[in-house]
């Protein structure tokens, strides 16, 4: 089947992994990624090894027609049958005017660049589950309500962003993926940045000869996703019918508790288990202290994902994947990968976010 694609948001690692799956499940398929000038180097090294349809375009979705020139857009409209709004800025420390530009108003001009693609079957816009902010309890896939707050300016950009392509679901045939917090590949625990549990390993690893410390008593879940899940479930529900006008949290249905997986990070890190508890309230005031939370490795900002009593319905997902057999490794079984993978790259600085 031949399909067009427009992907945002390439090299990224979901971008760059989502290429490859779409190659190999649509192998005569054209598709085009938008990149950012600065970033062609980058992104035409990663292509080296592709076939022929896969066409770097450059341009910025913070600008009207995307940057692109009448031509090309022009062409674009014509040709493209699916969309792919990855894009985005992913920092919980962004500040609210760069968040806001790339996050909203690059979503508002990749939604009039879908409604003007005469032949489109499927916009995937890619929101977070973390548009619930700082929302307590069951958190169902179709729910967009207000929270009383976020937490960061990027779960504030990301809400309104999504509320603007939701507001085009009965013009448009868009399928929402909400990830929750992205880890590497399953089975080889490839990664394009260690954030997130990663800053566990980091903490970690630099208070290795001591003994392990929990970070307060909680028991909260942590909502993790690897990336071969993401892009096996999301290939799937943005071509098949019943992905059509959905809102998925692309998650574990088992996700594990803070303790469990914080202890067997520690376990598979370090050949220990934490053995105290240190108060939230001091790991905080330690954080807040700029040189120590970097010494550490852990920004300040990650540590209300280790304590946020949420949890994020997948009944959905799981009722149309179910056709598919695709289904999430549950943690324990791509914990060792994950930090194998930490282990052999913790070196790379280009890995490295905080």
């Amino acid at each position: 089947m031949n399909h067009t694609y427009f992907i945002t948001g390439y090299p990224g690692f979901i971008a760059s992994k989502l290429v490859s799956a779409l190659q190999n499940e649509y192998p005569s398929s054209t598709i085009y990624l938008l990149i950012l000038k600065h970033e062609r180097e980058i992104a035409e090294k990663k292509l080296r090894s592709r076939t022929g349809n896969v066409h770097l375009v450059e341009g910025d979705i913070t600008k009207q027609e995307l940057g692109l020139s009448p031509q090309t857009i022009e062409d674009l409209y014509e040709r493209v049958t699916h969309c792919v709004h990855l894009a985005a800025l992913y920092d919980l420390t962004v500040a609210f005017e760069p968040a806001y530009q790339c996050n909203v108003v690059g979503t508002k001009n990749v939604l009039t660049f879908v409604e003007k693609c005469a032949n489109i079957q499927r916009f995937c816009y890619f929101s977070t589950a973390y548009v619930s902010g700082d929302k307590k309890g069951l958190i169902m896939e179709n729910d967009l309500s207000m929270p009383s707050g976020f937490r960061n300016y990027y779960e504030q950009t990301k809400h309104e962003a999504e509320k603007k392509v939701r507001e085009k679901m009965h013009e448009l045939p868009i399928t929402i993926i909400r990830p929750g917090i992205i880890v590497g590949d399953s089975q080889t625990g490839e990664t394009l940045k260690f954030d997130g549990p990663y800053f566990m390993m980091q903490f970690m690893k630099r208070l290795s000869k001591f003994p392990i410390p929990y970070i307060g008593k909680t028991s909260s879940k942590i909502h993790l996703v690897p990336v071969d899940f993401i892009i096996e479930a999301t290939v799937f529900l943005m071509h098949d019918t019943v992905g059509k006008s959905k809102t998925y949290h692309v998650l574990s249905p088992d996700s594990p508790s803070i303790q469990k997986a914080y202890t067997l990070l520690c376990q598979e890190l370090l050949g220990k288990k934490p053995s105290w508890t240190l108060n939230r309230r001091i790991a905080e005031q330690c954080l807040a202290i700029s040189h120590v939370s970097k010494w550490l490795g852990v920004p300040f900002e990650t540590l209300s994902y280790f304590s946020h009593d949420a949890i994020y319905d997948t009944s959905q997902l799981l009722q149309d994947l179910e056709k598919s057999g695709i289904q999430c490794r549950p943690f324990d079984e791509y914990v060792g990968s994950m930090v194998h993978y930490y282990k052999n790259n913790a070196h790379d600085k280009n890995l490295i976010r905080y």
